[in-house]
């Protein structure tokens, strides 16, 4: 039966191995490509946005791709890919992680320096190399238009007579939150209630509704929401003060937090990113890009649109930016930090609470009789209950090899499928072959199908 059971898989073995000897052909070719070739670029770029496609980040970079595009600053094209979650963290992470060939740039704003503070993620600005800052938009501290506070020292002042009695709006972790922490600080005594409030909308709402007594916004939120002349008081906002050194031209009126004597300062900038040591050449070629296109005709009109600054920082200027910003975020971090939760931790509790519990069943289901359909399904995993513990272990294992990009993709998903595939099937070693095609058919094919058809980032 085994010599007649042969030629029934000789089909399958032929078409498994031609196809692999296709796919590792394209590897090789591919790779051999991007090693002999000295012009940059000779392939599509993937620009990263750590956030879901039709937000503000996303929108002002596909702003910069069509004044690249059209001035025709780059030979390849621009792929934009929304790599959202994690509060920026999942895309940062898919750069960071990345060769350092300057084909996959990152587009972030100054949440990659709070994260790190808050501890979402244990790598920070250090981690990249800063390419420039194109553009940033200005934010401002509002108050319903019928409140008593007439600016930003009103409103210190009240939380200094007042602890945790003014409900100010501040997403908790974000770059607002740790300049909410800097304003306490320049009026010592001063304690906000600070809410995590989500976005500029929820925000607006809960102010008219009373529920907020002040919050940050954008620039370009503040001129949306605020309603024309006429508007009752108490359904209208008004800026008490804008987080500037300088007045902003479409709010003349509106005094900074300098002015007032209060030396914090907040603007949500746009910063490009490559990997660690991407060679300085590329780095380079990138900064004139992006100089260029930021004095393209429909960007500047876009940005105008959107009402932000169409500024420009590379080189050393953009290094001492960064570092200011850094430490003003850094020496506020740490009164709050143990306010925050440690996701982490809790994350790891529940892992291990789902592990003890499978393995418990597994346990109390091999001491128990069973009727003879569950014996056939659940037999390998009553004989041998670690099995559940093996196979949990080696797909932790994937994940840290993806995370670190240790092994190539298509090398650890291989792997992954081999090792588990090996360890629920309990598959004699005849089949181990089979096995060992499919694993290698589903790693290779997985990075061809997701780099080249549907132009997706793997790990």
């Amino acid at each position: 039966m085994k010599n007649q059971s042969l030629p029934r898989h000789i089909p399958w073995h032929v078409a498994a191995v031609t196809a692999i000897a296709i796919l590792v052909g394209w590897q090789v070719l591919n790779a051999s490509s991007q090693s002999n070739d000295s012009g940059y670029p000779d392939r599509p770029i993937h620009i990263v946005v750590p956030y879901d496609a039709g937000g503000g980040s996303d929108t002002f970079v596909r702003i910069l791709q069509k004044g690249i595009s059209e001035d025709q600053l780059l030979d390849q094209p621009l792929v934009i890919i929304n790599l959202s979650g994690g509060i920026g963290t999942i895309g940062s992470r898919e750069v960071k992680n990345a060769d350092p060939d300057g084909y996959k740039i990152l587009c972030h704003h100054n949440a990659i320096i709070t994260a790190k503070l808050v501890d979402t993620v244990d790598y920070g600005p250090e981690a990249f190399a800063p390419i420039a800052m194109t553009g940033e938009m200005s934010m401002v501290i509002l108050v319903r238009d019928d409140s008593p506070i007439k600016n930003i020292v009103d409103l210190l002042q009240a939380a200094k007579d007042k602890p945790n009695t003014i409900r100010f709006g501040a997403n908790k972790g974000a770059p607002a939150y740790f300049t909410t922490l800097q304003l306490q600080k320049a009026v010592p005594g001063s304690e906000l209630s600070i809410v995590s409030a989500g976005g500029g909308a929820d925000r607006y709402s809960k102010i008219l509704g009373g529920h907020l007594e002040a919050g940050i916004f954008s620039l370009s939120e503040y001129l949306d929401f605020r309603g024309v002349e006429g508007t009752p008081a108490d359904e209208n906002i008004r800026a008490i003060a804008l987080l500037s050194n300088e007045r902003h031209e479409s709010i003349p009126d509106v005094r900074t937090t300098v002015e007032m004597g209060i030396p914090v300062v907040l603007t949500n900038a746009n910063y490009w990113w490559a990997p660690k040591e991407t060679p300085p050449e590329i780095l380079d070629v990138w900064a004139k890009v992006l100089e260029q296109a930021m004095q393209n005709e429909t960007v500047l009109a876009e940005l105008a649109r959107l009402r932000m600054d169409p500024t420009f920082d590379r080189d050393q200027s953009l290094k001492e930016r960064l570092d200011d910003t850094i430490a003003q975020f850094t020496a506020v971090a740490e009164q709050k930090e143990s306010s925050l939760p440690n996701f982490t931790v809790y994350v790891v509790i529940l892992l291990a609470l789902f592990l003890s519990w499978s393995i418990l069943e597994a346990l109390f289901r091999k001491n128990h009789d069973e009727p003879a359909a569950v014996v056939v399904a659940t037999e390998p995993f009553k004989k041998r209950p670690d099995i559940a513990l093996i196979c949990f272990v080696l797909l932790c294992g994937y994940v840290v090899l993806l995370s670190t990009g240790w092994l190539p993709f298509a090398i650890a998903s291989a792997a992954m499928v081999a090792l588990i595939g090996g360890q629920m099937m309990r598959v004699a070693p005849a089949q181990w072959i089979i096995l060992l095609e499919l694993a290698l058919l589903t790693g290779l094919g997985t990075q061809f199908i997701f780099t080249e058809v549907f132009i997706t980032p793997l790990p």
